[in-house]
């Protein structure tokens, strides 16, 4: 892979780590909620997820997934159950007294990116364009783009976080605050049902 390659997968990343997804809608969600402090742990745990998710697609993973019609199903109807629950936990953040609801966790962190449409299309596209030629090796293939999504994943996932972190400093806790936080849930999902059914 040349340096002209890496610029584009560079800027492949930068574009996709950086719009709304479901990841990015819950970090702005979760820094509107409680802070940036907050967000930081669940956005490492999200970024151990996303290492998974792209060796496993570029180890293969992701071929399997697109000729299997079953597992697709299988993972559709996971991906669409979790997100579900994520946003619903969310709003229940918002709508009950404070400290009530806990944070979503390490581990509800972890499940992010391997159970998000829009990351496993991110990471399919990304080795079919970027790496599936390439003359390097398979681990350094993977070595590459999962450092590449890691890093755009931790930039950008804690811009979000900031900007929910903004939204709070604005506008401070109350009703607005608790309907934004809604919004963002429920976009989270829309999201996802629009890559996983549309």
């Amino acid at each position: 892979m040349d340096f002209s390659a890496l610029t584009a997968f560079a800027l492949f990343v930068i574009v996709m780590t950086g719009t709304p997804g479901p990841g990015n809608l819950t970090f702005m969600a979760i820094g509107a909620s409680a802070g940036y402090g907050a967000a930081f742990p669940v956005i490492v745990a999200s970024q151990l997820g996303s290492i998974v998710l792209n060796v496993c697609v570029a180890f293969g993973l992701g071929k399997i997934m697109a000729e299997s019609g079953a597992v697709a199903v299988i993972f559709k109807g996971l991906s669409f159950a979790y997100m579900s629950y994520l946003a619903w936990r969310l709003v229940r953040l918002n709508v009950t007294p404070k400290g009530a609801t806990s944070l979503p966790g390490f581990w509800e962190g972890v499940l992010i990116h391997p159970l998000s449409p829009k990351t496993w299309a991110m990471s399919l596209s990304a080795y079919a364009t970027f790496f599936s030629g390439s003359a390097w090796s398979l681990p350094t293939n993977a070595a590459v783009m999962t450092a590449g999504f890691v890093l755009g994943g931790s930039v950008f996932h804690s811009l979000w976080a900031l900007a929910g972190v903004s939204v709070l400093k604005l506008i401070g806790e109350g009703p607005l605050l608790r309907f934004i936080t809604s919004v963002m849930a429920i976009a989270m999902l829309a999201v996802t049902a629009w890559a996983l059914f549309l």
